[in-house]
This record gives C-alpha cells, sequence and structure tokens, in this order.
C-alpha cells in the first residue's frame, strides 16, 4: 500500500508467504529468496531509464521503511528471471507438498491485504489445513493454497471449511468472491453473500432471455438451491460420474477442482 501511496504504479507487484518461500526453495524453481523471511514482495517497474530509476529509488524507501529485512534490485535480465522463476514455478513447487492443490481467488481493497492475510492463517490453523499463500499484491486478488489429499474424506471436509471461511472473511473486508477465475461450480453457492435474492433473479432472468434453451455452460455461476455442490466429471474410459468438487478423484489426482493457474 505505502509504494501505491507514493503514486507508483508497477507493472506487478507479488507476494509469495514464507510457506510458500520455502517450498520454491526446496524444488527446482529455487530462486534464492531469503527463508527465514516471512514473506517476499516482488516488484516489477517499467519506463525510461530516468524514471526507472527514480521509481526503484521510491519503492526501495517504501520497502526499507516498511521492516523490510533486505531489498534486491535485478541488475540484468539473468538476475530478473531468477527472481521470477521462483514465483511462476511455485504452484509446481506446491506439489511436492501434496498430491492435490485447492486454489482460491477471492479478492479485498489492498488497504485490507494485512488483515486478510492474517485472517487466512488463522482459518488454516484452526482446521488444521496446509495453506500458502502467493498473490496479486498490486490489485488486492488473493490466491491460497491449501494443499491436500483428495482421496482422504475427512481432509477434503477441512479444506472445503476452510474454503468457505476464507471466502466470508474476504467478503467481510470489503471483497469479493472472484478476481480471475470466475464462480464456476464451486462458489456458486456464495453467491448469496454479495448479491441480494432481487440481484440473482435479475441475473437469473437476464441469462434465460439470452440463452432461452439453457444450452451456454449450464448449471454455473448462479445458485441451484440443491443442499451441495455437485460438478461433473469423466474418468478412464470416459465414464461419466457426479462428485463433490475435491471428489474422490482416484485416477485423475492432482487436478486442482477450478484447473486454476493464477
Amino acid at each position: 500500500a505505502s509504494i501505491i501511496a507514493r503514486g507508483l504504479r508497477p507493472a506487478a507487484l507479488e507476494i509469495l508467504d514464507r510457506a510458500t518461500i520455502q517450498a520454491v526453495e526446496a524444488s527446482v524453481y529455487r530462486a534464492g529468496y531469503p527463508e527465514d523471511a516471512e514473506a517476499v514482495l516482488l516488484v516489477e517497474l517499467e519506463g525510461l531509464p530516468q524514471a526507472l530509476e527514480e521509481a526503484t529509488a521510491e519503492v526501495r524507501d517504501a520497502c526499507l521503511n516498511s521492516s523490510s529485512i533486505d531489498f534486491e534490485e535485478a541488475d540484468d535480465e539473468a538476475a530478473r528471471e531468477r527472481l521470477w522463476r521462483g514465483r511462476k514455478g511455485a504452484f509446481g513447487a506446491m506439489g511436492r507438498i501434496a498430491s492435490d492443490l485447492y486454489v482460491l481467488d477471492a479478492v479485498v481493497p489492498r488497504t485490507r491485504l494485512a488483515e486478510a492475510i492474517t485472517g487466512i492463517q488463522k482459518i488454516g490453523h484452526k482446521h488444521g489445513v496446509h495453506l500458502s499463500n502467493v498473490f496479486h499484491a498490486g490489485d488486492g486478488n488473493l490466491h491460497p493454497n491449501i494443499s491436500f489429499d483428495a482421496a482422504d474424506p475427512e481432509q477434503r471436509q477441512r479444506v472445503l471449511a476452510a474454503g468457505d471461511e476464507i471466502l466470508r472473511l474476504c467478503v467481510g473486508l470489503g471483497g469479493t468472491l472472484s478476481g480471475e477465475h470466475g464462480i464456476g461450480i464451486e462458489k456458486q453457492d456464495h453467491m448469496p453473500l454479495i448479491f441480494s435474492d432481487e440481484q440473482l433473479e435479475s441475473q437469473r432472468l437476464l441469462r434465460k432471455a439470452v440463452d432461452t434453451q439453457g444450452l451456454a455452460n449450464p448449471g454455473k455461476i448462479l445458485p441451484t438451491g440443491r443442499s451441495c455442490v455437485e460438478a461433473g466429471f469423466r474418468g478412464a474410459g470416459h465414464q461419466q460420474r457426479t462428485e463433490r468438487v475435491l471428489g474422490p478423484m482416484p485416477k485423475e489426482k492432482g487436478v486442482p477442482p477450478e484447473g486454476d493457474t493464477p
């Protein structure tokens, strides 16, 4: 927030928390991040040389005056690629932790990021799940990642409960359910958190007006009134089966429910 408050508009502003850093540094995506840090902030600037020099000085000052333990500037393309390698490989690195990864996509105002991360960590501890945070700090788009085993029903229930609380937390902080990847099936029962019954009905009527036969991605986005969120998966031999989101997928493990690759 202090960087934005200085009038700077970085091309990218990304944060990786300690759990993500440790996963990255133990993987082939190792980027040299400080493993004793609570988080790493990646800032990318663009512009003409003089403007870049001035903006970099502003970012350095903002960071070092906000309890940062160090500041590293990439002085060539190789250094830049090294720093970004860890961020781009973060989700692959998390695959070492567990067989499956549940990725959320909520958004909060930038000014509420610290509260959101603190709250998310508390929720993770409460439900006993392994949480890693890597997200787009520039627009408040959070991607809490829960590593788990989808073949374990008890783990799935804890993951779903934690995910539900995280979404409610973010909405309560003035945010919304999705910043990039949409509502789909997983979050449709949370739509009443941000829309009234009248607003949801208006959306249903609009959808019906433009899709009179219900052929355009049916059963997605708007709440269905069913007691559980269900999704169709195709297994080996193309046999159709219906399962809960995060449902047992013994022959298709490792695929996040949203196919999310933030």
